[in-house]
């Protein structure tokens, strides 16, 4: 007999990692499981389980759509980081070890921002 709980785990995992690394198949992974649920839960008489995830299987359907119908999405499926990166023209690139030498500072230099409210040392006045 064909154990049903092994088999959820099994898909759970699956669909958990699939989607992680933002694979749309891992919907249906889980919308798989959720049907397995859904007959472990008329099998042991646990008839809460079957609302549940019949709702999960529509957000799993919804998801799909979603994933699968991005605006702007490139027509080929396999497009290199390089082929959608736009020219930056005249911007170029100052390290920020660089900056602080120069004394220059740029938006992205948080250094400046998270010294600058620090509480500096201040001498004594001499006693009269």
């Amino acid at each position: 007999m064909l154990r049903l709980d092994y088999l959820s785990c099994l898909l759970t995992i699956v669909s958990t990692v699939l989607i992680g690394r933002r694979r749309w198949q891992g919907w249906i992974i889980a919308g798989i499981n959720s049907i397995v649920v859904c007959v472990i839960g008329m099998r042991t008489d646990q008839t809460g389980f079957i609302p549940a995830n019949l709702f999960c299987v529509a957000i799993y359907a919804y998801n799909i759509l979603q994933w699968r119908n991005l605006p702007g999405r490139a027509s080929s499926r396999r497009t290199s980081v390089s082929d959608r990166l736009e020219s930056q023209g005249s911007i170029t690139h100052v390290p920020r070890r660089f900056v602080r030498r120069l004394g220059r500072g740029f938006a992205g230099d948080e250094r400046f921002i998270r010294n600058s409210d620090r509480i500096r040392q201040r001498s004594l006045p001499h006693q009269r």
